[in-house]
């Protein structure tokens, strides 16, 4: 499994095409997903998977204080552990709070 990042505060109009060019500029981005509620529209966290531990760690540091759509993302790196089959909350059990 690639190195995750957990994204906070992600806008509601954001796209995973804009978040995917955001943090690009951080390393290769090898897919972003954007959590939706039942009609489609952005729950306000996203996960981005990078290709490297490293640009993960990378983006990590350089975002923890730039906003983006005018607001500040909360982004967390997730350990490379996989995920059990506990649904959504098994994923926010793997991310820790920035310290």
């Amino acid at each position: 499994m690639s190195p995750q990042l957990l994204v906070g505060n992600v806008p509601v109009e954001a796209t995973e095409e804009a978040l995917k060019e955001y943090f690009n500029s951080f390393g290769a981005v090898r897919s972003v997903t954007i959590a939706k509620n039942e009609r489609g529209k952005g729950k306000g966290f996203a996960f981005v998977e990078m290709t490297s531990r490293k640009e993960a760690v990378q983006a990590h540091a350089a975002l923890a204080s730039c906003e983006f759509l005018g607001r500040r993302l909360s982004i967390s790196l997730k350990d490379a552990v996989v995920p059990d089959s506990g649904g959504l909350f098994s994923w926010f059990k793997l991310f820790k709070p920035k310290a």
